[in-house]
């Protein structure tokens, strides 16, 4: 009979032990795979002594003037003062309207020809010299460039977002002559009631617009959607030095909401 018989160069016996040793050593590849996923570090927490840190920020700022420290970590600075620091560093347009500026733009009344131009007094028979006044840019625009994202351009607000300055505008006039200038220049954080409807959001300070500007958005609030009819008795409207006196102040959000609050608008 023929002999059917061929050698192999690995035996059946042979094969099989590789396969399970391969198996065996995957397992273990595996298991030792999830003990380092699994494992937590043993490395030990050291408390680092922030003196030297402190140190560093002290002579960091050291050269820096014209804020105040409130402590905590927190400092106020004039917002003129702040452009001055970033122009110091080198950046050329820092990305922000400047400042208002000290004075604000003249226009002088017409003169009649019963007046004395030189002296401000009259004339015989004449009447007093009008004396020039700031000149103020058209609200509305600026309104709506500013304020209508939040307030809507109807002044109706958003509902639970931002609250309404129509209807409400006179009422702020009336508990606080300054406490409109000062939600508009510094913004205003905390919880407020208009209408029996409640705001809990965060309005951003406005102090990059100039004194002239703000006070015409202002006059245009309070005399925009009807509000004029509810302005009380004696009704000035702002101008620019208004603005400007305010702006001196300095407040921040939480301290003009806590004005909100003495005035008895919440």
């Amino acid at each position: 009979m023929p002999d059917n018989s061929r050698d192999y160069l690995f035996s059946e016996g042979q094969v099989r032990s590789a396969v399970a040793l391969g198996s065996v050593g995957m397992g273990v590849i595996l298991l030792a795979l999830l003990f380092l996923a699994t494992s937590r570090p043993q490395g030990k927490y050291q408390i680092l002594d922030g003196s030297a840190h402190q140190a560093d920020l002290q002579a960091a700022v050291a050269s820096i003037t014209g804020y105040e420290d409130l402590g905590g970590g927190k400092a106020r600075i004039d917002i003129n003062r702040a452009m001055e620091l970033v122009a110091e560093r080198g950046v050329v347009n820092p990305g922000f309207h400047s400042a208002a500026p000290a004075t604000p733009p003249q226009v002088t009344a017409p003169v009649t020809p019963a007046e004395t131009p030189a002296t401000g007094g009259t004339q015989a028979g004449g009447t007093e010299a009008q004396t020039s006044v700031p000149a103020l840019p058209d609200g509305e625009p600026l309104y709506m460039s500013t304020c209508s994202a939040c307030h809507q351009a109807t002044g109706m607000g958003i509902p639970m977002a931002f609250p309404p300055l129509a209807g409400h505008a006179p009422e702020l006039y009336a508990a606080d002559r300054d406490y409109p200038v000062e939600a508009v220049a510094f913004g205003l954080q905390g919880s407020i009631s208009v209408h029996n409807t409640t705001y809990n959001g965060v309005m951003p300070s406005h102090l990059h617009l100039q004194d002239a500007d703000m006070a015409a958005i202002l006059n245009y609030v309070m005399t925009a959607w009807g509000n004029e009819a509810d302005l009380p008795a004696g009704f000035e409207p702002y101008t620019a030095a208004d603005v400007e006196a305010v702006r001196g102040m300095m407040l921040m959000a939480t301290e003009v909401h806590a004005n909100r609050v003495a005035a008895g608008l919440d």
